[in-house]
């Protein structure tokens, strides 16, 4: 009991200190140590025998996958070729002279939803969408506290078949599966939630509409702010020059199965040769940028993953596992995915720390690999949680209070995150899904 009571004072203690903002790695260690003191044991000796060891081996594994999607997202950003998708699609959508305010909302979140889906992390795409939202939030008078309606898109981007999100690759790992496990079971829960997303956006519109909300007060940070716009557009590259390496890295990796690494690898060489001309007196410093920027996610869900490893390695971990026990086998796998996700805060690092489990129950219930593969994506929504580092890292960049993208994060995100849960697990229930 006294192990299980430390784990929930030491979870406690990580989320507050987390969304008090600070740093995610010392809240992760300073959260082991309560849990090793707590249960009894030399927090020195834990963090070297097993959180250290979960430490090193998240990122031997996957720094690689984290790298070259950093890399990507900056290259096509740097390049042009992000700004030339992002224009294009603007156009499309802002034709219409109606409902503008709803058609610039709906263009963060296709851009989000795009650039994520093709593997590129929400920490590398708000630098991309900000400059081209700014200016059209403040053309069509949307309030700017709704730019913060498209992070619910990198949860969309990872339940769709053949994203190239981590969470998608992880659960290879986990099932021995590919990135287009269970199509009917994905497109069920994807058409749900963004049916349900679409609804609570037309909504948010007509509530901003009827009282008169503009782009200003909660803009006035962003105008003040120095924003990089980018190339010009005269120097962008074309549209198909631009969607060919995304296009590429899609089909080789979802459409042939190809490992993703290489793949994006590839990509990233295809967007320096398609965006050559804007690329080479920068190439250097665009190349160190995109490292850098690989660096803060992958030692963040690293260290969340590694508390995942001394959670499991704490004798009170036996009883979250008794308690969900007593739920039926699919009730187990969803649970666990739901409750690892809200604390880890992470669409990532529960799948590699707690999946085996998640497996076993699913398969239990009789789902097959690729179905359980599926469901793993499915329940990390709760990932968007009050701690969850990309939150504060997007108010930060997008000059608005943390409280203020909060609140819309989650109602973004769990209304529609719950009802494409219950939808995929009506599926299974009725046999639509095995």
């Amino acid at each position: 009991m006294y192990g299980f009571i430390a784990i929930l004072l030491s979870l406690t203690l990580f989320i507050v200190l987390a969304f008090r903002g600070y740093d995610l790695m010392l809240s992760a260690i300073g959260c082991s140590c309560v849990m090793f003191l707590l249960s009894g044991q030399d927090p020195l000796t834990g963090l070297t025998e097993y959180y250290l060891p979960g430490l090193a081996g998240f990122i031997r594994d996957y720094l690689l996958l984290f790298l070259f999607s950093a890399l990507l997202g900056r290259l096509m950003g740097d390049g042009g070729s992000a700004k030339r998708i992002a224009l294009s699609i603007s156009r499309i959508i802002c034709k219409s002279r109606k409902d503008q305010q709803f058609f610039s909302m709906l263009l963060v979140a296709a851009l989000y939803f795009v650039l994520c889906y093709v593997g590129i992390t929400g920490f590398v795409v708000v630098f991309t969408v900000l400059p081209i939202a700014r200016d059209l939030f403040q053309r069509t008078n949307t309030p700017w506290r709704l730019y913060c309606c498209g992070g619910a898109q990198s949860i969309a981007a990872t339940f769709l078949v053949g994203s190239l999100q981590a969470g998608n690759v992880y659960a290879i790992d986990v099932c021995g599966t590919t990135l287009t496990a269970s199509p009917l079971l994905s497109l069920i829960a994807t058409a749900v939630f963004q049916a349900v997303f679409l609804l609570l956006l037309r909504m948010t519109a007509r509530k901003v509409e009827r009282e008169g909300e503009g782009f200003l007060p909660s803009g006035e940070g962003i105008l003040a702010a120095e924003v990089d716009t980018g190339l010009s557009e005269d120097r962008l590259p074309s549209l198909p020059l631009s969607l060919l390496p995304a296009v590429t890295v899609v089909f080789l990796a979802a459409g042939l199965g190809l490992p993703v690494v290489p793949v994006l690898c590839l990509g990233c060489l295809l967007t320096i040769v398609t965006c050559w001309s804007n690329l080479r007196p920068i190439l250097k410093t665009s190349l160190a940028r995109g490292v850098m920027s690989s660096a803060g996610p992958v030692l963040g869900v690293a260290a969340t993953y590694a508390i995942g490893v001394v959670i499991r390695s704490m004798e009170g971990f036996s009883y979250f596992e008794v308690l969900l026990g007593m739920l039926p086998d699919l009730a187990q796998g969803c649970g666990l995915g739901l409750l690892s996700s809200f604390i880890m805060a992470s669409v990532i690092a529960p799948i590699p720390a707690f999946g085996g489990q998640m497996l076993d129950s699913f398969t239990a219930a009789g789902l097959s690999a690729e179905a359980a593969h599926r469901m793993m994506t499915i329940t990390t929504f709760t990932s968007i949680a009050p701690h969850n580092a990309g939150i504060s890292n997007a108010a930060a960049v997008l000059k608005l209070p943390y409280s203020k993208c909060l609140r819309l994060y989650l109602f973004f995100t769990y209304i529609p995150g719950i009802c494409a849960l219950a939808a995929a697990c009506a599926a299974v229930a009725l046999g639509i899904v095995h």
